[in-house]
């Protein structure tokens, strides 16, 4: 009887070292993944920067002028291209193309459901409401 306690107590301390080991492995590995993550995003943050101050470099007004001068032919502005708010046309009225189709038709009315029979007492062939 005690060779077999001590052999079920053997075995529960060889089992919980086993676990106990996969366990430790297991937290091993994932904050050895986490540290690989931790890493990527640094560098994903650094190149965000780096790609930032490249944006900045090459939004220079001086540079965005000097390419504008080359390329756009821009003229001088003048005064007679101001317009006043009330210069301007008033906008239409919006017109909603597929619900004028739909109108059209005759499919833009809402249709009956059942519920709304319900509430004008309307009786179906069956006699049901």
């Amino acid at each position: 009887m005690i060779k077999l306690l001590h052999v079920i107590a053997i075995g529960a301390l060889v089992s919980s070292a086993l676990y106990a080991y996969t366990i430790k492995y297991e937290t091993t590995l994932e904050t050895e993944q986490l540290q690989k993550l931790k890493a990527k995003a640094q560098r994903e943050r650094d190149a965000i920067a780096v790609l930032k101050a490249e944006w900045q470099f090459l939004n220079r007004p001086d540079r965005l002028q000097t390419l504008a001068e080359r390329h756009l032919d821009l003229q001088a502005f003048s005064v007679s291209q101001v317009v006043r708010a009330s210069d301007l046309p008033n906008r239409g009225p919006k017109v909603d193309e597929i619900g004028r189709k739909l109108a059209d038709l005759g499919l833009g009315l809402p249709t009956e459901t059942p519920k709304d029979r319900k509430a004008q007492g309307v009786t179906t062939p069956g006699g049901r409401p």
